[in-house]
């Protein structure tokens, strides 16, 4: 998963839909006509994004990822590829409904040892804190996907017992922590293109052969960030040439799996995404590939919204899901413990009223 930093921002700039890729002649005029208001369904037309349609219905346009959540069977992996004539639901933001997880199933763990395996039909989950509002000791429910992977859990097939362990050391995740059994399940964790696992790097290709995933838990944007004043590359293959920053410790196969790597590019790692940011400003990088949230608040950080801009051609949707170790002897049985929760909470509607509720309660807090 991306290495957590404490500068998540909301998102400030627009994702907008790709027009060439599209096809389409737009007019602006035809998207504002139309009345929009939430709780309700809405028609794309000409000149529609996301962000624009967040920006008209909530005032701001970080908020597309909660339209996007709402829909993202019916968009598909690409938030900026919405058709015309398109139909899609305006969700209101916010939720009044308190959560029903049991807050008492969540623990804060200090030591990074070895603990005992889970006995019976219990299931042990190990997250981290940090990375809000995703996974986050100090927000409600520990964060949204703490939430999501308890809700899941509650509502999983065969009832299991099951305890979510904080153990803030991301780095001992799936090494001891799964591959020991200490933990059955990390979360959550970006699954690689295993597929493609002969242009993968080593870290890729070890999670590829001793891990799986269960089916995904959410959607994140990938973001490639460029300099405002410079032409934004339109393809992923013409970054070749290019110095692409990742901050150190996280994956590589974003970028592996479109042949991004040394001699190709030159590649380059800061501790910190304002690090990145930063190199990008004085030219020591062309592109930082970071997820989008994160990123813009970096940019924020440093006072740099004019300067660098996101590069919406090439975004990436990336499934963040529960991840298990091949060689636990119950990992099918758990498999489908934690799919099917997954999608009870998906079917009866807690998962984007979830969603919804720490992602409305994240921009409060950060605009």
């Amino acid at each position: 998963m991306e290495k957590p930093v404490n500068y998540f921002k909301p998102a400030v700039r627009a994702l907008s839909v790709s027009i060439a890729a599209m096809g389409f002649t737009i007019s602006a005029q035809s998207a504002a006509a139309q009345e929009i208001s939430c709780g309700g369904p809405y028609t794309i037309s000409s000149g529609d994004s996301l962000s624009g349609i967040a920006k008209r219905v909530y005032g701001s346009a970080a908020d597309f990822q909660i339209i996007y959540s709402a829909n993202v069977d019916a968009i598909g992996p690409n938030p900026g590829l919405i058709s015309l004539g398109q139909q899609i639901y305006i969700p209101c933001l916010g939720g009044e409904a308190e959560s029903d997880a049991d807050e008492s199933l969540i623990r804060k763990v200090v030591t990074t040892e070895q603990l005992a395996a889970p006995t019976g039909n219990g299931v042990r989950v190990v997250t981290a804190t940090d990375w809000a509002p995703y996974f986050d000791e100090s927000q409600e429910q520990g964060g949204m996907i703490t939430e999501l992977t308890n809700v899941a859990l509650a509502a999983a097939d065969g009832n299991p017992e099951y305890k979510i362990d904080f153990i803030n050391d991301w780095g001992s995740h799936l090494q001891p922590l799964l591959t020991d059994h200490a933990y059955d399940f990390a979360t959550a964790w970006y699954e690689p293109p295993c597929e493609l696992i002969d242009q993968l790097g080593d870290d890729a290709k070890f999670r590829c052969n001793n891990f799986e995933w269960s089916d995904p838990m959410f959607e994140i944007l990938l973001g490639y960030f460029g300099r405002a004043n410079e032409p934004l590359p339109a393809t992923h293959a013409e970054l070749a040439g290019l110095s692409i920053c990742r901050p150190d410790g996280y994956e590589t196969f974003v970028l592996e799996e479109d042949g991004l790597v040394e001699p190709a590019i030159t590649f380059g790692q800061e501790g910190l995404i304002t690090g990145c940011m930063a190199g990008l400003l004085d030219g020591t990088y062309d592109v930082v590939v970071i997820a989008v949230d994160p990123g813009q608040g970096a940019v924020m950080e440093l006072g740099a919204q004019d300067q660098i801009m996101l590069n919406e051609q090439l975004t990436k949707v990336m499934n963040l899901s529960p991840v298990i170790a091949k060689s636990n002897p119950r990992r099918e049985e758990m498999l489908g413990m934690m799919n099917s929760g997954i999608a009870a909470i998906k079917a009866d509607g807690q998962w984007f009223e979830i969603v919804n509720r720490h992602l409305s309660a994240h921009r409060a807090q950060t605009q």
